[in-house]
């Protein structure tokens, strides 16, 4: 190696020496460390030309890898770094002849596959995240580390992997799942990317020719909107944050505003994450892991030019190859002031009573409130008639600044009452007057498109 340095792989099969009697034979090895998403990964190549191999050395899947990489003489004599590169579980085992070589591969998933694989169906009620996660740990008997606000959850329905289900749920409260083969650990990136950079990255230190960087605003946000009906409730939960052309509409369950705002400004924070992508690759690091922020210098500084500053490790590879020596790549993400739920601005629209009223209602829409009736009249709609649309605009809303989508069709005035200069529409003439609300409501339509598409009373 350069300067005297030397790299040796120390790999532990089944929790019993491997590398120690085949260290010469492994031609190379990858380890991939994943700030998200996706679990930290192990590969690696031997010469498997010796007999040995075929006669009862061949790796099983399923067996357990721990790989470190030993660096000596690093920056002088006697210099030594050693990274573990953790516990990983071994899923493919490929062998090939001429030349002769053995290829395995490991991911850090918990030895218990039901994690990834069993799909279940549970009802949380009454509970957290934090204690969701610790429930789900404690059936595998997985250690369990969370950094991050904890969020409560009222009731929310499981129907897929523990794996995938928690995943998701981290996800829409802005929190981020890591998967070992021991361990589950959740982590706020926002917070993250707060901290210091544990290390500075000089254009003199990056491999000539690795360094790529690009910005899109493809996909990524400037504002938001929330908006949900909790048809149990009879009542909507709208909420938004920042502006601009470029706003994001999310319609999930929440049970208060304040929730509502935690899991948009996650949504927003989400899809802006990535917007500035920064590749390169330097001879061999030990001290940056995904999940850290590093420092770029020399790439000139500035508001219109240069691309110097702090960023998010998103993903870290190591690649040792007998012929390339050791060689660390980085992904990274950059780090913009994100949207926080005290920025949000929202409310809740408490549905009119109707059920208050002594009037029955059933699905014949002749039978909707004669109040109703009355007041649609004056607005000039009837509960209950049709109306052709054509491309409409719906809202979640009578006050939703975007449409959640369009639609063209025969529908119906579910009640005739004008708000806002618009008209609660169904799809079906027997949901017109029927409760609850939320469920029979198709959305809000503008009068203008309902007079535009004709009105049509039976």
């Amino acid at each position: 190696m350069n300067n005297g340095r030397r790299v040796e792989l120390d790999v532990t099969y089944n929790n019993a020496p491997f590398a120690g009697q085949v260290g010469a034979e492994i031609e190379s090895l990858t380890y991939v460390d994943n700030a998200a998403d996706d679990s930290d990964s192990i590969d690696i190549t031997l010469d498997a030309q010796d007999s040995k191999w075929l006669h009862g050395w061949l790796p099983e899947e399923g067996a357990t890898l721990r790989p470190r990489i030993i660096g000596r003489d690093w920056n002088g004599p006697g210099d030594t770094h050693v990274m573990e590169c953790g516990l990983f579980i071994l899923d493919d085992v490929a062998y090939q002849d001429a030349p002769t070589t053995l290829q395995v591969g490991g991911v850090s998933k918990p030895s218990d596959t039901d994690f990834s694989e069993l799909e279940r169906e549970t009802i949380w009620k009454n509970t957290s995240i934090k204690r969701i996660g610790e429930s789900i740990a404690g059936r595998y008997g997985l250690g369990f580390t969370y950094d991050a606000d904890d969020y409560d959850i009222e009731c929310d329905e499981q129907d897929v992997t523990d794996s995938s289900y928690y995943n998701t749920l981290c996800k829409n409260y802005g929190l981020i799942l890591k998967v070992y083969a021991k361990r589950l650990w959740v982590y706020d990136r926002e917070r993250y990317k707060g901290k210091r950079a544990v290390q500075d990255f000089d254009r003199t230190n990056i491999i000539p020719g690795s360094l790529s960087y690009n910005t899109t605003l493809s996909g990524t946000y400037t504002g938001g909107y929330f908006t949900y009906t909790d048809a149990d409730k009879d009542l909507d939960i709208v909420c938004s944050v920042g502006g601009g052309n470029h706003t994001k509409n999310v319609n999930r369950r929440a049970t208060s505003v304040f929730d509502a705002s935690v899991q948009l400004c996650a949504e927003i924070n989400n899809a802006n994450h990535g917007r500035v992508k920064l590749k390169f690759s330097v001879m061999g690091n030990w001290g940056v892991s995904a999940g850290n922020n590093l420092r770029l210098t020399g790439y000139g500084d500035g508001l219109n030019g240069g691309i110097n500053g702090k960023y998010f490790v998103d993903k870290v590879t190591h690649k040792y190859t007998k012929s390339g020596g050791f060689v660390t790549s980085f992904e990274c993400s950059g780090i913009f002031d994100p949207f926080h739920y005290w920025d949000v601005g929202g409310h809740i629209e408490y549905h009119q009573s109707e059920d208050s009223s002594s009037e029955s209602y059933n699905s014949a829409y002749e039978t909707t409130s004669p109040a109703a009736n009355a007041a649609s009249a004056a607005a000039g709609a009837t509960a209950g008639a049709a109306v052709t649309l054509t491309k409409a605009p719906f809202y979640y809303t009578s006050v939703a600044p975007k449409p959640s989508c369009y639609k063209s069709g025969t529908f119906y005035f579910y009640d005739g009452i004008l708000v806002n200069n618009r008209y609660r529409i169904t799809n079906t003439a027997a949901r017109c007057g029927k409760l609850p609300v939320g469920k029979n409501v198709t959305g809000w339509v503008p009068a203008s498109y309902c007079n535009g598409g004709g009105i049509t009373t039976k």
